[in-house]
């Protein structure tokens, strides 16, 4: 096991792309801190793992406020006596809308949890990590963070952000022995995505015509990557950005 007797922490855990990261940290033997400002998600997904013979706890928490963010590595902490591993998932898209169009409100909101939350988790998680002497964070980013996606200025501008946070952070600490890297997955088979499949099928096929393999990510194919940067199998990566696209953005 990749991750046998490490502790690790997912934002965003309730579902899609986070809970695939939990339930995937857990199958590599980690204790997971499954964390959601869905309180009920976070812990169906917990129960999951500990009914599949994992361990995880389910921790409700807002990444936008800076004091949830401490509490959430307090109890992580008080639950398991460690942190070693992160992955700062939490995040939201925006409508599409043309930038002249979109209210700036819009553009906050986005902003606040998409980078002001990735900011706030990766500050506390590299102070518990300092106390280990070593440490692992991943932050999702998205293609977004790398294309240019018109009507949707918001969520570009983000996750461009989430990628240079990743980094100049990544520099400041792998001399202290934690490192930091970021995925930028395609279109996943999120909660979202299905419900487009469901009532929008056409929308659905153009989508997977545009991906060179022909067909968009489980959400586990995310996760098993995250595992790998979160393991010391990535032991020479830092500052690193992993795309996976299915091949989108090679085109």
């Amino acid at each position: 096991m990749l991750l046998k007797d490490k502790v690790a922490l997912v934002t965003g855990g309730g579902q899609g792309i986070g809970e695939a990261v939990a339930k995937c940290y857990a199958n590599e033997g980690a204790k997971v801190v499954v964390v959601d400002y869905n309180e009920e998600t976070a812990k169906k997904v917990a129960k999951d793992i500990v009914d599949n013979g994992g361990e995880a706890v389910a921790f409700k928490a807002d990444v936008t406020k800076y004091e949830d963010v401490v509490r959430m590595i307090n109890f992580t902490i008080n639950t398991y006596g460690k942190l070693d591993c992160a992955c700062n998932n939490a995040g939201k898209s925006s409508a599409t809308i043309n930038l002249i169009d979109t209210p700036v409100e819009n553009f906050d909101e986005v902003i606040d949890l998409d980078v002001r939350g990735v900011f706030f988790c990766c500050k506390e998680e590299i102070k518990a990590m300092h106390m280990n002497g070593k440490g692992a964070i991943v932050n999702i980013s998205s293609t977004s963070g790398i294309l240019g996606n018109p009507g949707i200025v918001p969520y570009n501008t983000s996750k461009h952000a989430v990628l240079g946070l990743t980094k100049s952070v990544a520099l400041e600490e792998c001399q202290n022995n934690i490192r930091i890297n970021a995925v930028c997955p395609g279109v996943t088979e999120t909660p979202l995505i299905k419900g487009v499949r469901d009532n929008d099928p056409a929308t659905y096929q153009l989508f997977c015509t545009q991906i060179p393999l022909g067909r968009l990510a489980n959400p586990e194919e995310i996760g098993n990557v995250v595992v790998f940067l979160s393991s010391d199998m990535s032991s020479y990566m830092v500052g690193s950005t992993v795309v996976v696209d299915g091949g989108v953005t090679i085109q």
